[in-house]
């Protein structure tokens, strides 16, 4: 991504260095590192390495409070949610940041985080809040599918012209069906819910299309895996991977009309090996347009409406911290308009208020859509379990599956 987008990667890397002003030492981490070298008070946070929290933000809130904040980040958010259960006796952080949908339920019924009622709530968008304020919403996705238009463009003929088979496109992906579609072959690039988190979303809108135990017709989602990869899905080990290597969106639209007669039409072999469909989000689209030197009048990048699912993030105070008071304090300035307009991040996180302005970005390219919203407590007791099954169908489909166990025939005399 670095050396596609440097500009982009320049800025992380200054919001990176003002995270990392103050590290506390082990020792002292142990004993709640309430306060920086300088005796001022400091809050922790724990997040993970795929949440995006805006530097100029918490610089303000240091600025307005004195607190200082160290922001400690785990790889996943798997990884948060193993140390906030392995510290419960002595917390590392005053502050937990990104809990999604998935984990959700868990966090809440294992007591990890304690109720804060922020004191100046905002208006929130519409299934975000959480009963008993036991978490706080702070951003949130809307996942879905993503295409290239100018692939699925018929080209032009002459009016005495036959269209030539060869670059006739497959038809405008309508929903996650097309991922099965053997028209679509060959076309799309997921990531792998096996080691993705954008993956697992998907699973959860595949599980929701095709739950794996039900009484109608619908073929359990485990098949309709094998029916995706059979029809030549690409699997990535990561989203970055997925929509910024294998992805073919991003770039400016064709500047004339396809026609057959082109010397290079838009087709799998003119794309290099690059693919017209992924899974991403109705942010990407604004995602893109901030890679670009100015604001573009145009994007070769598309969101389809259909199947999309909701994936909500969530901060709260982590039960039994020391700093509990100052935590709830950062939690409240992270439901404040400054942090709120700088959530937007490389996956197109939205605000969880529902009255902050959009960035010129998102105005231009970002597409509202009626999403699926999951139900956190469902989904937290059986996304794991699908994980599994996701990662056995896949292994399946590579090594072909396990020999049966051998017949013994017993003759008796």
């Amino acid at each position: 991504m670095a050396s596609r987008f440097p500009e982009r990667a320049r800025r992380r890397a200054r919001h990176a260095r003002a995270f990392a002003a103050a590290v506390c030492a082990v020792a002292v981490l142990a004993a709640g590192c309430a306060e920086t070298g300088q005796g001022s008070a400091a809050v922790r946070i724990l997040t993970h390495r795929d949440f995006h929290l805006p530097a100029d933000a918490l610089e303000a809130f240091t600025a307005e409070t004195g607190i200082e904040i160290v922001v400690f980040r785990e790889d996943t958010p798997d990884d948060v949610i193993d140390l906030l259960e392995r510290s419960r006796a002595h917390p590392v952080a005053d502050v937990v940041v990104g809990v999604d949908t998935l984990d959700l339920q868990h966090v809440i019924d294992t007591g990890l985080t304690e109720p804060y009622v922020p004191l100046t709530p905002g208006p929130l968008v519409e299934d975000l809040a959480v009963g008993d304020h036991a978490m706080t919403p702070i951003s949130y996705i809307d996942a879905c599918l993503n295409y290239l238009p100018s692939f699925y463009v018929v080209p032009e003929r002459r009016i005495d012209e036959l269209p030539d088979a060869e670059f006739l496109p497959p038809p405008v992906p309508g929903g996650l069906a097309a991922l099965w579609d053997p028209a679509h072959g060959g076309t799309a690039v997921i990531p792998d819910a096996a080691t993705s988190r954008m993956g697992v979303y998907l699973l959860v809108a595949l599980e929701r299309l095709h739950p794996e135990r039900n009484d109608d017709e619908a073929t359990p989602w485990p098949q309709v895996l094998d029916q995706m990869l059979r029809w030549n899905v690409e699997l990535a080990p990561s989203w970055e991977i997925a929509t910024f290597e294998r992805f073919a969106g991003g770039e400016p639209p064709p500047e004339r009309p396809i026609s057959q007669d082109e010397p290079d039409p838009v087709t799998l072999q003119s794309l290099r090996g690059r693919l017209p469909m992924t899974w991403g989000t109705t942010g990407l689209p604004s995602v893109y347009a901030e890679y670009q030197p100015g604001l573009p009048p145009s994007l070769d990048i598309a969101v389809v409406t259909d199947d999309c699912v909701r994936i909500g993030f969530y901060a709260g105070v982590v039960a039994g911290a020391q700093n509990a008071s100052l935590g709830g304090r950062l939690i409240d300035a992270m439901g404040e308009p400054l942090f709120q307009f700088g959530i937007s991040d490389r996956f197109g996180s939205r605000p969880a208020r529902s009255d902050i302005v959009s960035t010129p970005e998102w105005n231009e390219f970002g597409v509202a859509v009626h999403p699926y919203r999951p139900d956190p407590a469902y989904v937290g007791a059986h996304w794991k379990e699908w994980q599994l099954t996701w990662s056995q169908v896949v292994r399946n489909f590579e090594t072909g599956p396990p020999p049966p166990e051998p017949e013994v025939t017993v003759t008796l005399p």
